[in-house]
């Protein structure tokens, strides 16, 4: 590479490394180069880092932190990496015969630590998690989610014993309890929001915000917090230059990486997924297999369901065709499909809107107070939406749920009754409502 190239690579790569001390990795441009060259000095630094990367990967998207063991040595973090990169879809087999212990292979980590920036974006996802919030916001997702509650294997058994239904209740009891304290805070959380946002109309300079939020309110009342405040934009305002600067120079990295990919042997060639034995010991690859036959059966059941759907609603369509066919003149009934085919042709399109709109209803959205009798500016933000929208969307979620609730109630009964009817002398008096 010309020398003109080699400071441009050599200013890619400390903007890189910049970016990936917000995962708390520190790295500099040396390691990089000798990670080209198979140094094996450098290969605990980039599993620690490909560990890093990944776990905060998995924290921005579930909200929370991943919930394993904290692994401590380096044996366990090459063996979640190898098992998540597996997951995703890495096919290079000499990056999953690396041994365990982490002592070689820099430059096939090097190679994944690549992959892993084009596949899953890490370093906007670390700019998204160290970002500093000003304004007052909220989180929540309206994207459609399955958790199956039938196989959890932490209640099939406990240590061999069995479980009271007394202590069931009084489980039940203390969650209720925990709910309705926590229904509360949050209520009363609202409600000073409500009063900061309100009190405060017109104090903001940003008109389309036009009041304070309640970590401004609190930096009026204590201007000696502007000096943490500050330190906190620095460092964003430093992470986001560094991203700049890498976007700017990142093709001068795929450059050479190429270089890096063919200083590699030629016999190490891609792997297939099934050919990749999973003998690791993280808690991810446990029930993987049985997860993607469950959701292979699933969707086999529910494209049989959704057949035989289809055909009872041909067959009944055909049967209401002959009958209006038999009572109708050929006119009215041209009136009758053309008024027909609008309403289905409006009810796709608000069915189309209000899945667009459910799609855009995730991640956090600032809150903005608007005063009913007020003037209604435009919203300045492309993603706002009013708190109606929302609430009607819970609603119908809500009600969904209530229906699902309602129906496994009745299995429940109707169970209930079978067993009871194989027990003579006993009369079974269902507890009471509330």
């Amino acid at each position: 590479m010309k020398r003109g190239g080699s400071s441009q690579l050599r200013e890619v790569l400390c903007a890189l490394c910049r970016l990936v001390s917000g995962c708390g990795v520190g790295l500099n441009p040396e390691t990089f180069r000798r990670a080209k060259f198979d140094r094996p000095e450098t290969a605990p630094e980039f599993w620690n880092l490909l560990y890093c990367l990944l776990t905060k990967i998995y924290q921005v998207r579930y909200g929370s932190p991943v919930s394993i063991n904290e692994p401590e040595n380096l044996e366990n973090r090459t063996s979640y990496v190898k098992t998540v990169l597996w997951h995703q879809g890495y096919g290079r087999s000499a990056f999953y015969h690396l041994p365990f212990d982490g002592s070689q292979g820099s430059r096939e980590l090097l190679l994944a630590f690549s992959w892993l920036l084009l596949r899953m974006r890490p370093l906007e996802r670390i700019l998204q998690m160290n970002r500093v919030s000003v304004g007052d916001e909220i989180s929540f997702c309206m994207c459609p989610g399955k958790e199956d509650l039938k196989e959890n294997k932490d209640s099939e058994s406990l240590d061999g014993r069995e479980v009271d239904v007394r202590y069931l209740q009084w489980l039940n009891g203390k969650l209720s309890f925990c709910w309705r304290s926590l229904h509360a805070a949050h209520q009363e959380k609202c409600t000073l929001q409500h009063k900061i946002h309100s009190y405060t109309q017109g104090c903001h300079v940003d008109q389309s915000v036009s009041h304070l939020s309640v970590l401004e309110t609190d930096l009026v009342r204590h201007p000696e917090n502007y000096t943490k405040l500050l330190q906190l934009l620095q460092s964003e305002n430093t992470n986001l230059e560094a991203y700049m600067e890498w976007k700017r120079l990142e093709p001068v990295y795929w450059q050479w990486m190429v270089s890096v990919l063919e200083s590699t042997p030629e016999n190490d060639q891609g792997l297939s997924m099934q050919d990749y034995k999973r003998n690791t010991t993280s808690l991810w690859s446990n029930n993987l297999n049985h997860d993607i036959d469950k959701l292979n059966s699933d969707l086999d059941q529910k494209a049989r369901y959704l057949q035989e759907l289809l055909e009872r609603r041909r067959s009944s369509w055909n049967g209401q065709i002959k009958e209006i066919e038999k009572n109708v003149t050929e006119k009215e009934l041209r009136l009758m499909f053309k008024k027909i085919k609008q309403e289905v042709q409006k009810n796709t399109e608000d069915l189309k809107s209000q899945r667009a709109q459910a799609k855009d209803l995730h991640g956090p959205y600032r809150l903005v107070f608007r005063e009913a009798s007020g003037t209604q500016s435009k919203n300045l933000y492309m993603r706002a939406f009013h708190a109606t929208e929302l609430v009607k969307e819970l609603q119908k979620v809500c009600t969904k749920m209530e229906a699902e609730l309602q129906k496994l109630q009745d299995e429940c009964r109707c169970k209930l009754e079978e067993i009871s009817e194989e027990f003579e002398g006993i009369i079974c008096i269902p507890p009471a409502k509330g």
